[in-house]
């Protein structure tokens, strides 16, 4: 059987998980009469984006894919999505998605054996810092972006302020 090797420019791949990730929050949001996006909804919804393009690079999908001995105490991780050539099957990328700086997620990306490693990232927080101190071979390819997500909570209380003003 011979053997192919595909190619993925990371930085091409990069710009079209963006237009996912802006795609699931116009989906999720559509037909809402509040126009509210929770992180763990959006989680679920761009794995699935993920894993139903992986086709589109000659690749299978999986979700939650493990990573054994990621861990000094040999504890095993996981991956939120893994791409797999069809033609060889070979673990070609993988994705972990996060709304927080976890130290836990990028070592698990760094830990995978794949040429190609994404951390997509949709919180706020400082991660230059992190980055330059774990990924020092700059084998992680950031996909970052910034969404705000609101508490449900006030938003719920900002509702019940309008009632207020309304109601006087």
């Amino acid at each position: 059987m011979k053997q192919t090797t595909l190619m993925i420019d990371a930085d091409q791949l990069r710009e079209v998980v963006v237009r996912l990730a802006n795609d699931v929050v116009r989906e999720l949001s559509r037909n809402r009469k509040e126009k509210m996006v929770d992180k763990l909804e959006f989680h679920a919804a761009l794995q699935k984006k993920l894993l139903e393009l992986a086709p589109d690079f000659c690749c299978y999908g999986e979700k939650e894919h493990p990573i054994p001995n990621m861990q000094s105490n040999g504890r095993s991780g996981r991956i939120d999505v893994a791409w797999w050539t069809l033609a060889d099957r070979e673990l070609l990328a993988v994705f972990e998605i996060d709304s927080t700086v976890r130290t836990k997620s990028l070592r698990k990306i760094l830990h995978a054996n794949s040429p190609h490693r994404f951390w997509v990232y949709y919180g706020n927080g400082e991660i230059k810092d992190l980055i330059e101190t774990l990924d020092t071979e700059h084998k992680i390819t950031i996909i970052d972006f910034s969404i705000a997500f609101e508490k449900r909570k006030k938003k719920l209380e900002q509702k019940e302020m309008e009632q207020l003003v309304l109601d006087i």
